[in-house]
């Protein structure tokens, strides 16, 4: 059975992103900071839902921490990654840019090198329709 890692597990995408792979028969594990950008509350019942669920862990951390996200892959050694946790929101990227980066970029990053290291076949990184800011879409 196929192990494949989920950030951003607690978010809407992510948990019905876990579900799904759950129904499938895949056994996850699920990463989430649980900031609380968006109600924690509603984070703390996608979990708890997730929790009832065989096939399904939950790790508490932060992508931005690689010693966190190596350990992770060391012991659960996906054969794939979903990168769904990312910074949400353009106006506050506005006001604290570095929060972004270190998020969205330093915790790609850190995914990135621990998949190299544990020689994890696929990597799946969503994007935002923030990208677009306004433009019309392709």
């Amino acid at each position: 059975m196929d192990k494949i890692l989920v950030t951003g597990a607690a978010g809407f995408i992510g948990a019905f992103v876990v579900d799904e792979l759950l129904k499938k028969g895949y056994t996850v594990l699920g990463i989430d900071n649980l900031n609380t950008y968006y109600a924690p509350i509603l984070k703390q019942k996608r979990l708890k839902w997730l929790k009832e669920k065989d096939g399904f862990t939950f790790l508490q951390g932060d992508i931005e921490d690689f010693e966190f996200v190596k350990g992770s892959l060391g012991d659960f050694r996906p054969s794939a990654i979903i990168n769904l946790a990312a910074r949400a929101g353009v106006r506050y990227s506005m006001e604290n840019p570095f929060v972004y980066v270190t998020t969205n970029t330093m915790g790609t990053l850190n995914l990135l090198e621990a998949a190299r290291m544990y020689q994890v076949k696929k990597f799946v990184l969503a994007s935002t329709s923030s990208l677009y800011a306004g433009e019309d879409m392709p």
